[in-house]
């Protein structure tokens, strides 16, 4: 049998946190060390993508709560 993935609304929470904190330390030290500019553009979109999606979960559980 499969097992599906038990995320909660927290964890998934922290993952993402976890992934815009990495994706910015990462992006910054790709800038500091002069390396590519498009690996820091990647790890860029990662942040902002990771920041849009925690942003997006903080509204959604925020919306849920009221109702």
């Amino acid at each position: 049998m499969k097992e599906e993935a038990n995320l909660s609304p927290s964890r998934s929470r922290a993952l993402l946190v976890v992934v815009l904190a990495g994706s910015l330390a990462a992006n910054v030290a790709t800038q500091a060390f002069g390396l590519s500019l498009y690996v820091s553009a990647a790890f860029g979109l990662i942040a902002i993508a990771s920041g849009v999606a925690l942003f997006s979960s903080y509204r959604k559980n925020r919306a849920d709560r009221r109702n």
